[in-house]
């Protein structure tokens, strides 16, 4: 079993990290942590830390770079990603290893998440973005973290797994990167991570994964996943580009029907809170940006392409330039 971990500037917690890797119930486990270009001490405090990783250090690639040079220098069958902010539950390999033990036939599986955040960090995110704020239902210490997480985490969760095929892909990922474990030549089959993709590699591999099988995922949260105002998903940022794939995925890959792609229909709840931050954005005053985002609208959402709310949009984009029209009518009068 091998565990990948990407790091760029993650000094603040690769430490604890790579300790709920080494707390683990099952043994023989391999660590690669790939630094890609840090310039603080993560990949030094990664060489100190008592599991033993191999730390593989290249130029500043990109974080999917980064994942696809630990899938090839990975050996065994078992391969995970854990981002450097993340952490395990101790029994969450040993539950995957276990279903997929007794599933011969599955070479991936998903677990599920428990998103958290610190305490110190919960205005500042609530600030930036409503829905990730309400996401991280569980606040912890920024001391202890880990210990913390576990007292306190529910882990039980059932026996209920369910399968996600192309088209429940095509709604939006399922979960986080650190929360499958998957057979390597498997990733390697479906392309690797996408470097081209921001935020969405490995979300675009798993499309491809699921083309060879449907990916089953069990209800046992054993994946503590930090949500954060730095976390590159939780920006503004990542709207234009996976509304792009969204686009891509349905009309150019051939996963799908032409016409099943152009009715709409496949969407889930990120897509629409992206196209919300989207018309939401200063940004969207701009005529070069709104009609970017006008596009993608009408393609994701036919026949209308969410006018009524694109136009409200639109409305509020020029409300201080009407403002000013009318002061300046008002100035004139008097």
């Amino acid at each position: 079993m091998t565990v990948v971990i990407p790091l760029f500037n993650g000094a603040a917690h690769i430490e604890e990290t790579l300790t709920s890797i080494g707390d683990q119930t099952v043994g023989s486990i391999e660590v690669i942590v790939v630094d890609d270009g840090s310039t603080d001490d993560g990949a030094a405090l990664a060489r100190q830390h008592p599991i033993g990783a191999t730390v593989l250090t290249q130029a500043n690639l990109g974080v999917a770079v980064a994942r696809n040079r630990g899938l090839a220098a990975t050996r065994t069958r078992w391969v995970a990603f854990v981002d450097q902010d993340d952490m395990w539950h101790p029994s969450h390999i040993a539950r995957a290893l276990v279903w997929l033990n007794a599933h011969p036939d599955e070479r991936i599986v998903f677990l599920r998440e428990i998103p958290f955040t610190v305490v110190d960090d919960e205005h500042a995110l609530n600030d930036m973005d409503a829905l990730a704020g309400g996401w991280a239902h569980l606040r912890v210490s920024s001391t202890a973290t880990l210990t913390e997480l576990v007292a306190r985490g529910a882990v039980a969760g059932s026996d209920r797994v369910r399968r996600y095929d192309v088209r429940a892909m095509l709604r939006g990922p399922i979960s986080t990167t650190t929360s499958f474990i998957a057979d390597a030549d498997l990733l390697r089959l479906a392309g690797g991570f996408a470097p081209h993709a921001l935020a969405m590699d490995d979300y675009w591999m798993l499309v491809n994964v699921a083309r060879l099988a449907p990916i089953p995922q069990l209800d046992q949260p054993t994946v503590f996943y930090r949500v954060h105002t730095g976390a590159t998903s939780r920006t503004t940022e990542l709207g234009l580009p996976f509304l792009s794939s969204a686009v891509a995925l349905r009309l150019g890959g051939g996963l799908i029907p032409l016409e099943e792609g152009t009715a709409g229909r496949l969407d889930g709840d990120l897509h629409r809170h992206l196209l919300t931050e989207l018309l939401a954005s200063q940004r969207y005053g701009d005529r070069r940006f709104r009609g970017a985002v006008d596009a993608l609208a009408r393609t994701l959402w036919p026949p209308d392409g969410r006018r009524v709310q694109r136009l409200r949009a639109r409305l509020r984009a020029r409300l201080p330039w009407l403002r000013r029209i009318r002061r300046r009518g008002r100035g004139g009068g008097s």
